[in-house]
């Protein structure tokens, strides 16, 4: 009859190594992947550049992308109008895209979002694919 507790030792020889190579593609990764999340609102931001009502270069110039990270570590990036201090704010640009009781909203940032959808799809698609192969090999 065969003894029901055996013991085996097995020895890993390198795991320092793999440990240290999986820490770096996860970084190399997390890069790439901030990269394409800001490209991505580059699109946007240049379609809404482009729709920005014409009276309003103060808005336009204030147009930006605002890129970061939440408490959870998820990646963000934003296209804002304004730089979030209050002086330069154009404030009234709210009222351009919402409208009011008396004036009908002319929005450019939703039409902005909804026109580049396709192209960061795409265009995420294919950076992840990418991202992918590379830690592939």
């Amino acid at each position: 009859m065969a003894r029901r507790n055996m013991r085996t030792r097995i020895k890993v020889e390198g795991a320092e190594d793999v440990i240290r190579a999986l820490q770096k593609a996860n970084a190399e990764m997390e890069r790439e992947l901030r990269n394409l999340i800001s490209e991505a609102a580059e699109i946007v931001f240049r379609e809404a550049d482009a729709r920005v009502p014409i009276k309003s270069s103060k808005a336009r110039n204030t147009l930006r992308i605002e890129i970061g990270e939440t408490r959870k570590g998820y990646f963000y990036a934003n296209v804002v109008i304004g730089d979030g201090t209050g002086k330069e704010d154009p404030f009234y640009i709210a009222f351009y895209e919402l409208g009011t009781s008396r004036q009908p909203a002319r929005p450019f940032m939703r039409p902005s979002l909804d026109k580049s959808r396709r192209k960061i799809r795409q265009h995420l698609i294919a950076g992840l694919r990418s991202v992918i192969a590379k830690q592939g090999r």
